[in-house]
């Protein structure tokens, strides 16, 4: 009931919202080749009821009947209007009349044609024939560009048939046996952003953050130490100092008296601070390390260098009688530098491993995984893989209690080891990870046998020793 009101009430709303862009296409449709603006075909829908499905015209409109009942893209009977609509997926949307009527639902296994539902498995076809039919679902979703595999292939109908219906047919089944309205939610919002929205405002940014060439090219800018990097990192080193003198100021004294609250001469005795600060630092070693490879030897020095530089200058002051500098800056300013010293370095250290893993990428379709198992060999895992080479982890299965809901290095635990089999969980993913090398054998076998169902790439990784290195799992 839930379902059906929202059905009515989006539909409804997007209707009225889209009628503009709805007259605009058929106007076009009209104006493009001659013919009626709809499209209609029987399928099949709930409890085999037979239906005529609204969309847009994308083909010239003498068609020879009895032929074939798919579209490759590269079919010549598709019209130049209709080369757009079918790309942007445009042609879809008098659906929302289907939906308003209540022979469709927004969400739900796609309808077919009664030629093709004769080919369904008896169990399948009874539990998609259970439920409406829906504009989306995630079988649609993983097949978005069905009409280019049909187009490669010598016979389409065969291919649809063999290889792409199967597939279909037990995605969409089993997204009828997980059905909840979170999993219709994440169907819509995937829907609106990999097909209505491929190219939002924001893709030029996302691209520069995730171009390869421009990482390669960060990377080996960062691995060039010369003397005038060195010099760069002395004088950043310099004014992280300075500016965390003015920032002790501000937080002790407040912005009404950050200025007036200092005496004359405290300019001078900053620039002194410095000094004695990039002293401490270079005799400490700090400035030898390399901030790429920042650890926690290198935080340890600057601790050791900011303490020193904080005692010699608190020191110096008092012995010269510098009463108008505030004592409490001097107390707070190495804890200020120290920090700020840190940070910096850490900053350094994420865009290098950042250029690294994405500049160090091969080339390819990337490879996005769904790791099994949240423990030592999947933190290992993550740690050789994770954004590198092209892969890069979703998220983590794991059936323990305490491990729902925690992220480990930056991926989240999202649930237990059979949602593995949800299609709502494993849209967007490429690959199936195993990484349960502690699992005794019948519960290994349970995890390798729920990988196979989610209809992914399944593979495997070695032991836990062997870890220690990981570039890419190997195949099951």
């Amino acid at each position: 009931m839930l379902k059906r009101a929202i059905d009515i009430l989006v539909s409804a709303a997007a209707l009225v919202l889209l009628a503009p862009l709805l007259l605009a296409v058929a106007l076009w449709i009209k104006w493009d080749s001659p013919g009626p603006v709809f499209f209609r075909q029987e399928r099949v829908g709930l409890h085999g009821r037979v239906f005529r499905i609204f969309k847009f015209r994308t083909m010239v409109a003498a068609q020879p009947h009895g032929g074939l009942q798919i579209t490759a893209s590269a079919d010549p009977r598709i019209t130049r209007a209709g080369a757009v609509l079918r790309r942007t997926k445009l042609d879809e949307l008098p659906q929302l009349l289907d939906v308003l009527r209540g022979t469709m639902s927004l969400v739900g296994p796609r309808p077919e044609v009664p030629r093709y539902v004769a080919e369904y498995p008896e169990e399948k076809r009874r539990r998609l024939l259970s439920v409406r039919p829906g504009i989306t679902d995630f079988a649609s979703l993983r097949f978005r560009n069905e009409g280019e595999l049909l187009s490669r292939a010598d016979d389409p109908e065969r291919e649809y048939l063999e290889v792409i219906l199967p597939e279909k047919l037990r995605v969409a089944a089993a997204s009828v046996e997980h059905a909840s309205l979170a999993a219709d939610l994440r169907a819509l919002g995937l829907t609106l952003r990999t097909v209505f929205l491929p190219r939002h405002p924001l893709q030029k940014v996302i691209n520069v953050i995730e171009h390869q060439r421009f990482w390669a090219r960060v990377a080996a800018r960062m691995e060039q130490a010369s003397r005038r990097t060195r010099w760069l990192a002395v004088a950043v080193d310099a004014l992280v100092v300075l500016a965390c003198w003015h920032l002790t100021y501000l937080f002790r004294l407040g912005v009404e008296r950050w200025q007036p609250g200092r005496p004359w001469y405290d300019d001078l005795v900053s620039f002194g601070v410095v000094a004695a600060y990039l002293v401490a630092l270079r005799l400490s070693g700090v400035r030898r390390s390399l901030w790429r490879f920042f650890a926690f030897d290198d935080m340890r020095r600057i601790v050791l260098a900011c303490a020193a530089a904080g005692l010699f200058s608190a020191v110096w002051v008092l012995m010269a009688q510098l009463v108008g500098v505030a004592r409490a800056v001097l107390v707070l300013h190495p804890v200020f530098t120290m920090v700020g010293l840190v940070l910096v370095r850490m900053l350094v250290r994420m865009v290098w491993e950042q250029a690294h893993a994405v500049g160090g990428a091969s080339g390819g379709e990337p490879r996005q995984a769904i790791v099994m198992g949240a423990g030592e060999t999947a933190r290992r895992l993550l740690a050789g893989l994770h954004r590198r080479q092209g892969w890069k982890v979703l998220m983590l299965l794991d059936d323990a209690p305490s491990l729902q809901g925690a992220r480990i290095a930056g991926v989240p635990v999202v649930g237990p080891l059979a949602r593995v089999r949800d299609p709502s969980v494993t849209a967007g993913a490429t690959h199936v990870i195993v990484a349960m090398t502690a699992a005794e054998g019948p519960a290994r076998e349970t995890a390798l046998a729920l990988a196979a169902d989610s209809g992914l790439t399944v593979l495997t990784v070695p032991e836990a020793e062997d870890l220690s290195e990981v570039a890419e799992p190997r195949g099951d």
